[in-house]
């Protein structure tokens, strides 16, 4: 009884607050808010960007106020900051109003020893943000960028038309651009919900990746209802996706013919325990029209609280459902393990007949997360381990993977990989520091040789009336290594937008029978980093 009342408690002081802006979806900053939700003992984190009331509810001022954000003490008037809040603020107290802008800043110049040249990244751009009264905030952001900068980005972009992260690539000379509007509007009508509409990005898991859903593809417009009662914590999620036209094995890269896909997406979470969190993942992609029928938006997924795949099976079972189970586990409040486990396709009567069935689409993720190692303040450990299958997130109706924009949802390597990922990261004060350790091993597919590395094209590509449906096997097509390092250090300028400049190294070894690639390429930086950008794939 005391635990239902304190939980009554907690939802009420949650909806007392008026800061309904999202904490910014960006590893970095996440890395510094975890360490505090760690000793919190049941603020669900499954589902991420988090509401700024919930933290301010669970952590405190104190918390926030260390992280840059100093949520109560605003006061009436104009305010400049350049090392602490926001750079220009305007705030009317008394009518809880309060507006902010703060600018958008990449500039990231090296030499690649590679092309033996300096290379750069221009990123630039604006956010603005408003909390208008208790219940409703918005948000809105501009940013673009002009690079000459890591090759196998710029390879990513000329083949699929996209600038990772970003959206269209256009290119003048060995110059790419690209531009991105987000922005969402967030409602609390009272103190168990919270509504937004918009055009942003997500991030279900626990992880630097997710196997669930990510920020790793370009923005998309949404619309999203999460509720908070108790120790369950339950989001509804219906998006808009744009994809290239598949044409066997050729991807459109043409962003003007780009079609529509629709995306409904259920994530329950329940805090079971003060050490382990349980979370149930479902979600269901199909795209607007094909040559004899429009769809359209199909109501049946509108129902926030229904089952996806028992609808999905009562449509004929024509679209793309991904199901899935994340666990955390809090050994101690500074040792964290988790895990997801992804199910996209699973005959198992099919499995049971022959070893290397293709529709055997499972994916797993297993992690841990250690904060003050070596009783060092504020040095932090992360490993990480994710293991996907081949043809995990691809569709036999192409036009329904599990991708926005020529984008994976997920992960930036697509499917048939193995990875592992380490990272080390200190901050005390305003000094920082960072390295990071990335090994993959991925089978990829050959030149119209489908081996379930590439996501975007149809099941059915595996060969003739499905003649290798079976005796599929992990990690089979052309073995591919990559070896991806990097350290960074530098001053923290501004906690609040993270803004920083450093200086960093990175090395990137990629082969396999076809090509050798090894880099090393090194520079400074002038970051106000408040989203991700994955670039190591």
């Amino acid at each position: 009884m005391k635990e239902i009342l304190a939980s009554i408690a907690f939802i009420f002081v949650l909806s007392a607050h008026a800061q309904q802006l999202n904490f910014p979806l960006n590893y970095e900053m996440q890395n510094r808010l975890e360490r505090y939700i760690s000793n919190s003992s049941h603020l669900i984190t499954g589902a991420k960007p988090y509401n700024m009331a919930e933290l301010q509810s669970a952590l405190g001022d104190s918390a926030l106020r260390e992280l840059g954000f100093d949520l109560d003490s605003t006061k009436s008037g104009f305010k400049f900051g350049l090392q602490s809040g926001d750079m220009l603020s305007i705030a009317a107290k008394q009518k809880k109003f309060y507006f902010a802008i703060n600018p958008i800043i990449d500039a990231q110049f090296g030499y690649d020893a590679w092309d033996k040249k300096l290379k750069y990244t221009i990123g630039y751009g604006a956010r603005l943000e408003a909390n208008l009264g208790k219940k409703l905030a918005l948000s809105f952001t501009y940013q673009g960028v002009t690079e000459d900068y890591l090759r196998q980005v710029d390879d990513y972009a000329l083949q699929n038309g996209v600038l990772p992260g970003y959206r269209k690539a256009v290119f003048n000379g060995k110059r790419v651009s690209s531009q991105l509007f987000s922005g969402y509007l967030s409602y609390s009508p009272n103190k168990y919900f919270n509504l937004q509409i918009g055009n942003d990005k997500q991030f279900w898991g626990e992880g630097y990746r997710s196997l669930f859903l990510s920020d790793n593809a370009s923005n998309m417009p949404f619309l999203k209802m999460t509720t908070n009662f108790w120790r369950i914590k339950y989001t509804y999620l219906l998006d808009v996706m744009r994809y290239g036209p598949i044409n066997g094995f050729n991807l459109g890269n043409d962003v003007a013919g780009f079609k529509t896909k629709y995306g409904a997406y259920h994530l329950v979470s329940v805090d079971v325990a003060k050490w382990m969190q349980f979370t149930f993942f479902e979600g269901v992609t199909w795209f607007h029209s094909d040559s004899a029928k429009i769809r359209g938006i199909e109501f049946s997924y509108l129902i926030p609280v229904a089952f996806i795949r028992p609808v999905e099976f009562a449509l004929g079972s024509p679209d793309n459902v991904v199901l899935g189970v994340g666990m955390k586990f809090k050994a101690s409040p500074k040792q964290i393990f988790y895990t997801q486990i992804m199910l996209d396709d699973m005959d198992v009567a099919a499995a049971r007949k022959s070893k290397g069935f293709y529709r055997t689409k499972v994916a797993a993720q297993f992690g841990y997360k250690g904060y003050d190692i070596f009783k060092v303040s504020h040095l932090d450990f992360q490993t990480e381990l994710n293991i996907v299958r081949p043809f995990v997130y691809a569709h036999k109706a192409p036009e329904q993977s599990y991708t926005n924009f020529n984008q994976s949802l997920t992960h930036p390597l697509g499917a048939n990989f193995l990875e592992s990922i380490t990272f080390l990261n200190f901050w005390h004060k305003h000094w920082i520091a960072s390295a990071k350790f990335q090994y993959v091993v991925q089978g990829l597919d050959a030149t119209y040789e489908h081996n379930g590395s590439n996501i975007f094209i149809s099941d059915f590509l595996i060969g003739p009336d499905l003649n290798k449906a079976y005796g599929n096997y992990f990690l089979q097509g052309v073995k591919t290594r990559l070896i991806n390092a990097e350290v960074r250090g530098g001053y923290l300028i501004n906690p609040k937008i993270n803004l920083s400049a450093e200086a960093f190294i990175n090395y990137r070894y990629q082969q396999n029978k076809f090509v050798t690639q090894n880099n090393l390429f090194f520079g400074i930086s002038l970051r106000t980093n408040l989203f991700n950008r994955y670039t190591d794939f």
